[in-house]
C-alpha cells in the first residue's frame, strides 16, 4: 500500500521526511509542559543543562526509528 498514491513517485521521499517533520514537532509541542515545569522547579540549571535536558527527553520520548522498510539513499 502506497499512502502517497497522490504524488510523483519522485516526492515520496520528500513527503515522508515532512511527515517525519511534523510529527517530530507535535511530539516537541507535547512535551513543553514538561520543559516549563523544570524551568521553573530547577531555577539553578543553567540554560546549557535546560536545553540538554530538553533534548534528552525529546530522545526519549521519540520512538525507535525503523529502518527495515527505508530505500537506502541515492
Amino acid at each position: 500500500m502506497n499512502p502517497y498514491s497522490n504524488l510523483p513517485p519522485e516526492q515520496h521521499r520528500v513527503q515522508r521526511l515532512v511527515d517525519q517533520w511534523n510529527a517530530d514537532e507535535a511530539l516537541w509541542r507535547k512535551l513543553e509542559l514538561r520543559r516549563r515545569l523544570r524551568r521553573v522547579t530547577r531555577r539553578k540549571l543553567s540554560e546549557t543543562q535546560h536545553r540538554e535536558l530538553d533534548l534528552r527527553d525529546f530522545a526519549r520520548a521519540k520512538p525507535p526509528v525503523d529502518c527495515i522498510g527505508e530505500p537506502l539513499p541515492v
